[in-house]
């Protein structure tokens, strides 16, 4: 493999180990045996944050599901952990007029999706950063917004009590 090719790999899965070698095992392998350097991987992993970040602009519609794989990206620190939430957090304050469907998925991303909830972006902001406080008045302003237009499902609701377990939880550890 060479390292054109295990660029494009490593770019066709966003980085993400665990589906290149469930998809591709034998391809993910020799990108394994490659032994990519950290800054190598790290200069990588900032192209492909500048392109997710892109995307809120050019698919407006996703904005949930770049937001998700840019919190991923960051975690795996390969990349300037607090510049990356910074500016995470910068784009996130922008959002005003976010649908209750978007508004819950993102929600749903920070507070994360397994038992443990430390999967989830406010697991990586107190864990990686100093911008707590910050991305905790961020994502309070997009549910205030949310709610200000629409009425709360379910979903929401749950969603808006597994953030604050979570937040409640990873602020205090």
């Amino acid at each position: 493999m060479t390292l054109e090719e295990a660029k494009e790999f490593y770019f066709a899965y966003d980085g993400f180990s665990f589906h290149m070698g469930r998809e591709e095992p034998d391809k993910y392998n020799s990108f394994r045996m490659l032994d990519l350097p950290k800054e190598l991987l790290s200069a990588w992993d900032e192209e492909l944050l500048d392109q997710h970040f892109a995307h809120f602009a050019t698919r407006p519609d996703r904005i949930w599901s770049d937001h998700m794989t840019i919190l991923q990206i960051i975690r795996r620190q390969h990349c300037d952990t607090n510049k990356q939430l910074s500016r995470l957090l910068d784009e996130m304050e922008k959002w005003m007029d976010l649908d209750l469907f978007q508004t819950t998925l993102i929600v749903e991303n920070m507070a994360g999706r397994n038992e443990p909830m430390n999967d989830g972006g406010v697991y990586v902001y107190c864990h990686y950063s100093h911008l707590t406080k910050r991305m905790n008045v961020a994502v309070n302003r997009l549910m205030e917004l949310c709610l200000s237009r629409y009425e709360a499902d379910e979903r929401f609701k749950k969603t808006i009590s597994r953030y604050k377990t979570a937040y409640d939880k990873w602020t205090a550890a």
